[in-house]
């Protein structure tokens, strides 16, 4: 009658004393170790080292030290939009499109602009060598390749995601380059511009769905600085002004916009009291979306509230 307790306190301590602990402390602990650290190297491993910027005036983030010679930063720049390399006519086609430049003056392009880059964290160049082709290493981005993940985001978070792709841009494309036709010719400016505008379109229509008039200003004047002409987005940054009960910001953008078109068709507009004629100089669904909400009680064509100098 005592044998089955006795087995019972026996057996079953030494059992949750003997192989519970051992497989706590020494299997668990062996995969935290090991699996961890692994996860982490990855992740580590992915991230750029250099961000080339090319939304606004060029940048290099993340370079060793200054470029000194003319044509190095435009040949980052060039190789930074071609991430699967480029042939030497190519680039060269591109930094110099009217003349065949010296072999030292090409070699020593390449080797500024590798010196300036700098290595990699695991002793590799950023701009390796090669022959005939020239191609940055996974270390090296643009903050046109960040914009386009973030701009390709979908679902409750995709607002966030649009905002801070939309703060990368910092200005006119590319500024600062001793020539852009390359961009140009070869699809790439209209292409970002393209994106850069119809993103912050998206966003503005989201944020004036909420009412939010001070979001939907704030994506608009980003596209803006990629796109200063595009009226579309005048057009919602006069819904944006009214949002937020401003009828003088209103007038203030449309006033801008004349500015800007007049001056660019060879006039010059003086604004004295707000746009006057603006169907002269701005697309007739321009000129709808301005009428639909400003407040101003003068909005005939041939007000003379604008004094045109040639």
């Amino acid at each position: 009658m005592t044998g089955a307790p006795l087995q019972e306190q026996s057996q079953t301590p030494r059992q949750e004393q003997s192989q519970t602990p051992r497989q706590e402390q020494s299997q668990t602990p062996r995969q935290e170790q090991s699996q961890t650290p692994r996860q982490v190297q990855v992740e580590a491993s992915a991230l750029p080292e250099v961000v080339v910027r090319v939304l606004g005036p060029v940048e290099v983030v993340g370079a060793a030290r200054p470029f000194r010679r003319a044509w190095c930063l435009d040949l980052v720049a060039y190789l930074a939009l071609h991430p699967a390399g480029a042939r030497a006519d190519a680039w060269m086609t591109a930094l110099w499109p009217d003349r065949v430049p010296p072999d030292a003056t090409r070699f020593s392009t390449i080797s500024d602009a590798r010196r300036a880059l700098g290595r990699a964290s695991d002793g590799s160049d950023h701009l390796p060598r090669s022959v005939g082709r020239l191609t940055f290493a996974t270390t090296v981005t643009t903050d046109w390749a960040q914009f386009r993940s973030l701009a390709a985001a979908r679902g409750p978070g995709a607002p966030a995601a649009w905002r801070a792709a939309l703060e990368l841009v910092r200005g006119p494309l590319l500024g600062g380059l001793r020539s852009t036709d390359w961009a140009v010719l070869e699809g790439l400016a209209a292409e970002m511009e393209g994106a850069i505008v119809q993103l912050a379109l998206d966003l503005a229509e989201h944020d004036l769905a909420r009412r939010d008039g001070r979001g939907a200003e704030r994506a608009l004047r980003r596209g803006l600085l990629a796109s200063p002409y595009d009226e579309r987005l005048y057009r919602l940054l006069f819904l944006a002004a009214d949002c937020q009960g401003n009828p003088s910001g209103v007038e203030s953008a449309m006033c801008e916009l004349v500015r800007l078109v007049s001056g660019e068709l060879g006039g010059r507009a003086q604004v004295l009291c707000g746009p006057e004629d603006p169907a002269r100089w701005v697309h007739p669904e321009t000129l709808a979306a301005y009428r639909s909400v400003s407040r101003r009680s003068m909005l005939q064509p041939s007000v003379g509230q604008v004094r045109r100098a040639g």
